[in-house]
C-alpha cells in the first residue's frame, strides 16, 4: 500500500459574480494566446473572463465578452474545436432543449434538439478524426449533431423491458475510446441513467449496458487502480481502460473491462454532482479523484485514500481543472451554488 501523501489546496482566488450560473469552462477561446473563464449562466448568456495573473484570494475577474445565446437558462457547456477551422467553439445546451453552437464570437448555428432540458454536452471522436456533438438531457433523449446537421437520435433504454415501466432521465455522459482485455479499443459514448444503469452507444446504437450499484451522476476517465487489481491496463495515448462513476449516494465505484468492481473506490456519503481527474503526482502511475457534490468541501483521493479536502463557500455544482498559471500543473475551478467561484492550488 503506498504511504499517504501529505498535501493541501490553496486558495488562489475567489470571486463572487452577480449573475447565477449552473457551468463554467477554461480554454482558449476564438484564438486567443491565453486562457479564459467561460461561465454560462441562467439569463441564458455565455460570458467570458480573463483570469487572474497571480494568486490572490482576492483578485477580481475581468469581464471581457458577452455571448448571448438568445435562450433559456443555460445548463451544459463544452469547448472544442467542432468547427475545424482552428479556434475553440463553444457549445451550450438549454433548460429549454436548445443546442447552440458559437464560432468566432458569433453564432454558427442554434438547434432545439428535444422539449426537455439539456443538462450533459459531449464531444464524441472517433479515431479517423470525425466527431459529432452528444446531447443528452431530462427525457431520455440522446441526440448527436453536426453545426449544420443532425447525426443520430435514440431514445435512451427504448429496446430494453425498463422503457415499459419508466422513462429514464439522463443523469451524465462521457465520450471515450475504451479498451478491453481483449485488447481491443473503440470509441464510445456512456450513459448514466437514473434507473442505475450505464448504457455503452455507438452511432445511436445500445451496444452493452450494465447496473450499476447507484444512480450515476458524474463519470470520469483515468487510471485509479493497480494492474493487479484489474484485467487490464492498456497504455496506448487516448485510450482508457478505467472510469470512475460517482453516485448520487455518494459512492465512486471504478469500472473497467465493461465491469464495475465490487469494491467501493470511496464513499463521502452525500449525492456527487462532479468528478475530475488530476494526474499521478506519487510516482506509481495512479491518478488523483477530485470528488464534489451536495457538500460544501470539494475532496480528493488517491489509491482509495482521502489524501485532503478543501472547504468552499457552498455547495459545488461545477468543476473544471486548467494550468491556469502556466506552471505545468493543474488547478481546480469549482463553481458554487452561492455564485462564488475558486481557484484551487494543490501543494
Amino acid at each position: 500500500m503506498p504511504h499517504k501523501m501529505k498535501l493541501e489546496f490553496e486558495c488562489m482566488w475567489k470571486k463572487v459574480l452577480t449573475e447565477k450560473f449552473n457551468v463554467i469552462a477554461v480554454g482558449k477561446l476564438f484564438r486567443q494566446t491565453t486562457g479564459g473563464l467561460v461561465v454560462g449562466c441562467e439569463d441564458g448568456v455565455i460570458r467570458l473572463y480573463h483570469l487572474p495573473a497571480s494568486s490572490n484570494v482576492d483578485a477580481q475577474l475581468q469581464l471581457k465578452l458577452c455571448l448571448e445565446t438568445k435562450g433559456g437558462p443555460l445548463q451544459s457547456l463544452v469547448l472544442d474545436d467542432v468547427t475545424k477551422f482552428g479556434s475553440t467553439d463553444v457549445i451550450s445546451g438549454d433548460s429549454r432543449g436548445t443546442v447552440t453552437i458559437f464560432c468566432n464570437g458569433q453564432i454558427l448555428n442554434r438547434q432545439s434538439v428535444s422539449g426537455y432540458s439539456v443538462n450533459c454536452l459531449q464531444v464524441d471522436k472517433n479515431a479517423t478524426g470525425n466527431l459529432s456533438i452528444v446531447c443528452g438531457d431530462s427525457g431520455g433523449n440522446l441526440n448527436a449533431l453536426l453545426p449544420y446537421s443532425q447525426v443520430w437520435k435514440c431514445q435512451l433504454g427504448a429496446d430494453s423491458a425498463q422503457a415499459a415501466t419508466k422513462s429514464p432521465s439522463v443523469k451524465c455522459l462521457l465520450a471515450a475510446t475504451l479498451a478491453s482485455s481483449s485488447g481491443q479499443a473503440s470509441n464510445y459514448v456512456l450513459a448514466g441513467d437514473d434507473c442505475k444503469m450505464l448504457h455503452f452507444l455507438q452511432q445511436g446504437t445500445t451496444v452493452h449496458r450494465i447496473q450499476t450499484p447507484a444512480v450515476v451522476t458524474a463519470m470520469c476517465c483515468g487510471q485509479w487502480l493497480t494492474k493487479d487489481e484489474v484485467d487490464v491496463a492498456d497504455t496506448r495515448p487516448g485510450v482508457v481502460s478505467q472510469v470512475a462513476l460517482g453516485g448520487h449516494d455518494g459512492s465512486v465505484y471504478i469500472m473497467s473491462n465493461f465491469q464495475v468492481h465490487v469494491i467501493q473506490y470511496c464513499n463521502v456519503l452525500l449525492p456527487i454532482t462532479q468528478l475530475s481527474r488530476l494526474p499521478s503526482i506519487h510516482g506509481d502511475d495512479l491518478d488523483l479523484l477530485l470528488v464534489a457534490g451536495h457538500f460544501s468541501s470539494v475532496f480528493l483521493y488517491h489509491a482509495k485514500q482521502l489524501i485532503c479536502k478543501c472547504e468552499v463557500p457552498d455547495w459545488v455544482n461545477t468543476m473544471t481543472v486548467a494550468d491556469i498559471d502556466h506552471d505545468g500543473n493543474e488547478e481546480v475551478i469549482v463553481g458554487c451554488q452561492d455564485q462564488t467561484i475558486c481557484a484551487l492550488k494543490l501543494r
